[in-house]
């Protein structure tokens, strides 16, 4: 008989059957959530930051070095607000709010400086990067309402140092031909080591131009420096002192009585609005700024723009050279636009006829701070040239190992000198290699670093005949004549006349009473 075959049974569910399943797996999911925040070892998604150890050794003793570190840059930054205070004081300055409103904004200018430079240089790498594929980027254009527009003369990135100084010689000859005044920068610390010839010779071979000479930077030397030489260079071109910018946070800085970062932009500013008075163009005059690299050309037009009453920076300014690569026209007014040019570096001529070693040549150029540090080879050669110079003068020699607080060097030669002071720097900055070994090089660019920042204070004079004043009675015999075939004499007193500048600044540097103020 044959078996009767079962029919096979259906798997089909029913809903009921699925509801449940679903009712219970969410049920055990939340007791399931429930358990693990009652449980210690629990996680957070989010990573945090583990802190010290309860079992590290020595955990009580580094919490209070943090915490000690920490009051102590509190009471440094009430003492450095403290010492701003007094000086804004001294330097005149009686409206209690205008002070505070100032320390206010310096001190957000002081936290914002070190990311708007490395903002600067890596907006400068990537127009680098991308100049081949488009010499438009987006990131090159200042999005202000100040400019007025951009010239497209770019200096080309070549190792080439014939290809450089035709870019430069370009760029330099727009400036000179767009402009009607040019405005030539220079460092107060070394006014004769940032000034060329070749510039002056070039504006004076066109009768229609003005040359004023700005002496920046002028917080980073005494008052009896600065009076030196401000009466050598007026012997020649009409010169103005300006403080375009506030120093870094540990420099070195000096109060002159009467020349403030308000006073002088005013000045300047004031004597360019004369000029153009005067000049009876029915346009507007072009300011053309001009000078070696880092010697503040670009706060010089952001100082101009903020006493017109401009809130934002037209150009963007850095520490290390080489922030501007390009001419940019700033407008101030309708009877005044400024054009801010890339640094230039002239080949002094002197040293040329000397035959000077490449070395020695680009160790000057590094204490120009005219060198970014992508080129800088070796920096052991320029300090050596900074110890060298600062050795002739003992207040610099002593106010160096105060700032370091060194030890004694060996001064047995001039070599063990320079190697005895790295070595000091290296250990005291950490600068240490494989085994304790002191890295000179690491040392020496931390020096350039200071020196840059105007943390180690250093300056020339003038030489004595250029203090000797040159005035005659007939002030008429006071001349410079323009080499080449023009044989035009340009009266430098006039130029003041046309500027209104006689008598601006004379005998108004300060005197004893002008104090250093050590910002660390």
């Amino acid at each position: 008989m044959a078996s009767k075959v079962k029919k096979s049974k259906s798997k089909r569910g029913t809903t009921r059957l699925r509801e449940g399943i679903k009712k219970k797996v969410a049920a055990h999911n939340r007791k399931q959530r429930k358990l693990s925040k009652k449980d210690p070892t629990w996680k957070s998604r989010h990573p945090r930051d583990p802190g010290i150890p309860s079992s590290f050794p020595f955990k009580d003793k580094i919490l209070e070095d943090i915490e000690e570190r920490r009051r102590i840059d509190t009471e440094l930054k009430a003492q450095r607000r403290e010492e701003r205070r007094q000086a804004l004081v001294n330097a005149g300055e009686t409206n209690a709010e205008a002070i505070e409103a100032q320390l206010d904004q310096e001190e957000k200018h002081d936290n914002s400086t070190r990311l708007a430079a490395l903002l600067e240089s890596a907006r400068a790498a990537a127009d680098e990067f991308d100049s081949d594929e488009d010499d438009d980027d987006d990131e090159d254009e200042m999005d202000t309402e100040d400019v007025e527009g951009v010239i497209d003369i770019e200096i080309e990135d070549n190792d080439s140092k014939d290809s450089s100084r035709k870019a430069f010689d370009k760029i330099f000859k727009a400036v000179v031909d767009r402009s009607d005044v040019i405005l030539y920068v220079l460092d107060s610390r070394d006014p004769e080591g940032t000034r060329s010839r070749q510039v002056e010779q070039a504006v004076l071979a066109k009768p229609d131009k003005r040359l004023l000479f700005v002496l920046n930077k002028i917080d980073l030397v005494p008052s009896n420096v600065l009076k030196q030489w401000h009466s050598a260079l007026k012997q020649s071109f009409p010169t103005l002192p300006l403080a375009a910018d506030k120093a870094a946070s540990n420099a070195v800085t000096f109060v002159h009585k009467g020349l403030t970062q308000q006073s002088t932009a005013s000045a300047l500013l004031q004597a360019l609005k004369a000029y153009a008075a005067k000049s009876n163009l029915k346009r507007s005059i072009t300011v053309g700024v001009v000078g070696y690299p880092n010697v503040g050309k670009s706060s010089v037009i952001n100082a101009l723009l903020s006493r017109h009453g401009g809130s934002r920076r037209a150009c963007p300014v850095g520490a290390q050279a080489g922030v501007t690569t390009t001419i940019r026209q700033v407008k101030i007014d309708n009877k005044l636009s400024v054009l801010d040019s890339p640094g230039i570096v002239f080949p002094a001529v002197e040293t040329a006829k000397k035959g000077t070693a490449p070395v020695d040549e680009q160790s000057r150029l590094v204490l120009l701070n005219a060198l970014p540090p992508k080129q800088i080879d070796d920096p052991v050669p320029a300090v050596s040239l900074l110890l060298k110079r600062i050795s002739k003068n003992a207040e610099l020699r002593d106010r160096l190992m105060a700032v370091y607080k060194l030890t004694p060097l060996n001064d047995s030669s001039f070599n063990s000198l320079v190697t005895d002071f790295l070595v000091q720097i290296a250990r005291k900055k950490g600068r240490l290699g494989k085994g304790g070994i002191p890295d000179l090089k690491g040392a020496a660019h931390a020096v350039i670093v200071d020196w840059r920042d105007g943390r180690i204070p250093g300056w020339t004079l003038p030489d004595a005949d250029a203090l000797e004043p040159k005035i005659p009675e007939n002030k008429s015999d006071l001349v410079i004549s323009a080499s080449g075939p023009k044989e035009e004499k340009v009266i430098v007193t006039e130029w003041a006349q046309e500027f209104s500048l006689d008598g601006l600044w004379d005998g108004n540097f300060g005197g004893d009473d002008n104090e250093d103020v050590e910002m660390n």
